[in-house]
This record gives structure tokens, C-alpha cells and sequence, in this order.
């Protein structure tokens, strides 16, 4: 790789590291319930009575010593609780990874913190209803393991007519129970989008103020979170007249679908139905339901990056289809997408390398005229022009790389296919390689041999040696850079990659294999090896 190409992948590599390091918000973690029961795929028969009827809807409180309970269903995937505190979803755990911090969704605002009275049919939804001024029922009926069917219905008990704006909490993002202590850079890909006539993201989502306060008067197509790997998505299917988002601290911050306006009659009543998918980011998997949940699946917020992310995640998975390996796929991805650059990594090095050719000539012409800097430049050009030599040739083609490279950044950290996928002696490609995990600690590396990393420093510093042979050095201090360059940079990426996640490091290894099989290709074109 020549000298341009290569600081600017470390500069990348810099920039995506600091990020990791410096600004990860706190991991979350899970705090017990009062009182929870538990049954698989179906709920308990506790019904809890309910409060008397408050004189105003927004005017309802409770006591937090008042015994509460929970309703939970089990599947293989995910554990999902029910609460009659509110009567709303209000837990999700998805088996094997770490908490996801949404609760209260599709409470109603109003009526959050009241009793709702539990109730198991069996159809095994479960049915939770309020009554008071209002009646308010919500039928949860899962449809599968990853779509749960909502309906709620309000009813006017009063006998007077009254004109209502309800609000429907689509989620509240809770980080209030995180632990300070611990740092996971897996939460920096926490997002919330909102989808109308565009999709509204914001990712990072870890601490909220009144800046991420918003609402918008727009037809609702969908609200969604995302972690790493698992999605939340609430699809009205009902008018809406808008939606709000706002922050309740700097850990709590709520979205919330605003139905159009309704005027209740004595008795009268309105349902609102939702769809809900719960489940793993798999947009094959989520486009079966037709509901257009997978469009909470993005990859970057500029055009080109998302086009060239979407080709990747789709072509991954056809290898995988082949060759039963997603470690080969990984590896058959790097391959292509070191191909498909090629040319323009050929085009860079041989320019680099003419560049390097003429150095000679221009420290001459430095020395020449070094009072006249416009004649100095004036030769300078000609030299160029003559040489057929572009300044700008050694970066401009790995610009236009870099969609490539950010996208399939994006891919290899954030695709849900890897999870828990095996290669070689790799267990997890969503993880380290951890060849060997010791009983003890070592300076810097931990207490695990990430063998991946130190391979791919290897082959890095490897490629510097071919590299050097490839320029033409014009003064001591240009070659003391040099050697210097050659040693620390391999050391520096070693660190810098050593907890990545394996799939990284994979694409990592085969591209420095590739681009040393390029420069000494350039060697030997130029007569040297």
C-alpha cells in the first residue's frame, strides 16, 4: 500500500477506534420486579383490582409500595413481560444478549400509572383492562415469535360527551438502571427512528436533554429502536395525526404516536390495532410480514455508503448459501471487494511510485529555486505534465474506496447473521478470536490471544518491507521516517484491532495479504524485490 493509501486507512482506523474508546455510553444492566410470574408461551390467571376512577385522566397516581405484577411469555428467542402497572409491554429480554432498555410501550399517557386487571384467554393473549371514567382494554395476541398483534380499545363510561387528544407511548428508551461501572461500545448503536413521508434516525441514543425534544404533525408509518443486533418496530394501524418525542431526563426519553382527535359520545368507543415486531435485525425475516419492517435496517445516512452496505449484506449471505461458512463468505467479500478496487489501488501505487521517481528531480529544483516559490512551481507542473504525473492520483482513488470500506465496517460489526457463528477455531464471528483464554491478566491484551490481530500486524509489517524497497528515499531524514513507520505502524493496528470483532479482523487479514501481493507486484514490475 503506498505511503498516502496507508495513513489514510490508519487515520480511519483512528477516528473508528477514539469513538469505540472515548464516547460509549454505560452497558445496561437488568433489576429484579416486585413480583413476577412466569409461564411459557402463556400467562398466569393473577388478576389485580382495579384503583377507583380519578377525577382527571392526567391526574393519576399510584404508590410505588403497591404490589405489582408481571405476565411473561417465554419462546427460544425472547422473554417478554407484560405489567398491570400501566397495562404495558414493559420488558424485553432477547436470549443471550444484554438487556434492551425500552419499556412502557403502548402505555397510554394518562393512564401509565394506573392498575390494569389481568386477564389469560385461551388463545393465550393476554388482556389487560382499566376501568374508571374510561375504560381502556389492550388485547396483546402474538402472532409468532416475533410479531405480537395489539389491540387497544377506549370506551367513554362517563355520560357526557368528551372531546380527548390520547397519546399512545409507542416506547420509553430507560437508561436509568445502567451501570456506571461498566462500558460497552455495543451502545453506541442504540437508535430511534420515526417513518412518515422520510425516516427520521438518531442514533447514539444514550443521553437525552431538550434538544432530542421533537414532534411533527404527519401520517405515522412506524416508530423503532435498534441495539446491536435486535429491533423494536410499532406500526400503527389506525389515522394518526402526529407523533412527539421527549426527554423525560438524561437517561428517559419517550416516543409517542399521536392519534387524530376523537370527540367521545356517552358510551361511545374507538379501537386502535397495532403490529409490533420484536426480534432480531434479519431483514429477510422481517419483509415475510409485508408491514415494511425491515426499513428500520440502515446502515449509514449517506446515500452512497447505504447503496454499496446493502449489496454487501445481501451478497455475504449468498456465499454463505454455497459454501455453508460465513467465515469463507467474509473472506470471499474481501476478495471481491479488494477486485472491484484494484484498478484504482493500481492506479494509486503507480502513482505514488512515479511521484517517488521524480523526487530526485524535484529536490533539485527546490534546491534551485528556493527564493522564487512561483517559479519553483511553475517547473514543478511542467515536471508533472511531462512525466504524465497526477499530485492528487495517491488519494483521490482511495476517496473514492472509502464508501467500500465504512460500509462494510458497518456490515461486519453490525450484522446479526454472525452472531454466534463459528470458523476455524473462531466460536463467535460477532467476537474476538480468543485463540486462548488465560486464568490471568496480561498488560494490555487482557486475559485472552487474539491471534488474528498479531497475524495481520505480521503481514502489515511484512507489506512495509516490500513498500520501502518501492521508494526512492532523497534524504536521511525521509529514510529514518521510513523505518520507523515500518515497526510502529504494524504494532499501533495490532493494538488498535485486538478486541474487534473477528469478522473485522478476517477482512482485515486478507486485505493486508492482498495489498502486500500488490506491492510486491509493483517491485517486480519495478525490478526490485
Amino acid at each position: 500500500m503506498e505511503r498516502n493509501t496507508l495513513f489514510a486507512v490508519v487515520l480511519s482506523a483512528l477516528v473508528l477506534f477514539a469513538y469505540q474508546a472515548f464516547f460509549v455510553p454505560p452497558k445496561q444492566v437488568q433489576i429484579s420486579k416486585t413480583t413476577q410470574t412466569t409461564v411459557n408461551n402463556s400467562v398466569t390467571d393473577n388478576a389485580v383490582a382495579t384503583t377507583p376512577s380519578p377525577a382527571s385522566i392526567y391526574s393519576q397516581t399510584t404508590s410505588v409500595s403497591e404490589k405489582t405484577d408481571d405476565y411473561t411469555i417465554e419462546n427460544p428467542q425472547e422473554h417478554i413481560s407484560y405489567t398491570n402497572m400501566g397495562g404495558s409491554l414493559h420488558k424485553i429480554d432477547f436470549i443471550g444478549n444484554n438487556p434492551f432498555p425500552l419499556t412502557d410501550i403502548l402505555s397510554v399517557t394518562g393512564f401509565d400509572n394506573v392498575k390494569y386487571k389481568g386477564e389469560k384467554l385461551d388463545s393465550g393473549a393476554v388482556v389487560l383492562t382499566y376501568n374508571g371514567k374510561w375504560r381502556i382494554t389492550k388485547e396483546y395476541q402474538a402472532q409468532d415469535n416475533n410479531v405480537i398483534k395489539v389491540r387497544l380499545e377506549i370506551k367513554n363510561l362517563s355520560g357526557i360527551s368528551s372531546l380527548e387528544d390520547f397519546k399512545f407511548t409507542a416506547f420509553e428508551i430507560d437508561h436509568s438502571t445502567a451501570d456506571a461501572s461498566q462500558n460497552s461500545r455495543e451502545n453506541s448503536l442504540f437508535e430511534y427512528s420515526v417513518s412518515t413521508n422520510k425516516i427520521f434516525r438518531k442514533g447514539n441514543a444514550t443521553k437525552f436533554n431538550e434538544k432530542n425534544n421533537k414532534s411533527a404533525i404527519a401520517k405515522v408509518n412506524w416508530v423503532g429502536f435498534r441495539d446491536h443486533y435486535h429491533a423494536l418496530v410499532v406500526k400503527p394501524d389506525f389515522e394518526t395525526k402526529g407523533y412527539e418525542i421527549k426527554a423525560d431526563s438524561d437517561k428517559r426519553l419517550n416516543v409517542s404516536i399521536i392519534p387524530q382527535d376523537k370527540n367521545f359520545a356517552p358510551g361511545e368507543s374507538e379501537v386502535y390495532n397495532f403490529d409490533i415486531y420484536l426480534g432480531p435485525q434479519n431483514p429477510w425475516n422481517m419483509k415475510k410480514y409485508g408491514q415494511g419492517f425491515e426499513k428500520i435496517v440502515a446502515f449509514s445516512s449517506f446515500a452512497i455508503i447505504e447503496w454499496v452496505g446493502e449489496a454487501i449484506y445481501y451478497t455475504i449471505p449468498f456465499f454463505h448459501s454455497i459454501f455453508k461458512s460465513w467465515g469463507v463468505g467474509i473472506i470471499l467479500i474481501s476478495i471481491l471487494i479488494y477486485g472491484i478496487t484494484y484498478p484504482l489501488t493500481m492506479q494509486s501505487m503507480m502513482s505514488m511510485r512515479k511521484m517517488q521517481e521524480v523526487q530526485p528531480k524535484i529536490k533539485a529544483l527546490q534546491e534551485r529555486f528556493k527564493s522564487d516559490p512561483q517559479k519553483l512551481n511553475m517547473e514543478m507542473m511542467e515536471i508533472y505534465r511531462r512525466e504524465k504525473i497526477n499530485p492528487f492520483g495517491g488519494c483521490l482513488p482511495f476517496l473514492i474506496q472509502m464508501p467500500f470500506f465504512m460500509a462494510l465496517y458497518q456490515i461486519l460489526w453490525r450484522a446479526q447473521y454472525f452472531q454466534g457463528q463459528g470458523f476455524l477455531w473462531i466460536k463467535d464471528l460477532s467476537q474476538p478470536d480468543r485463540l486462548i483464554i488465560f486464568p490471568f491478566n496480561l498488560p494490555l491484551l487482557g486475559n485472552e490471544l487474539n491471534i488474528l490481530p498479531i497475524l495481520t500486524g505480521g503481514v502489515m509489517f511484512l507489506q512495509q518491507k516490500i513498500s520501502s524497497k518501492n521508494m526512492v528515499v532523497t534524504d536521511e531524514q525521509q529514510l529514518m521516517q521510513q523505518k520507523m513507520m515500518m515497526y510502529i505502524l504494524p504494532v499501533m493496528m495490532t493494538f488498535m484491532f485486538y478486541k474487534f470483532a473477528s469478522s473485522w479482523a478476517i477482512y482485515f487479514f486478507i486485505f493486508y495479504i492482498l495489498s502486500t501481493a500488490t506491492q510486491w507486484k509493483i517491485a517486480k514490475m519495478s525490478g526490485k524485490k
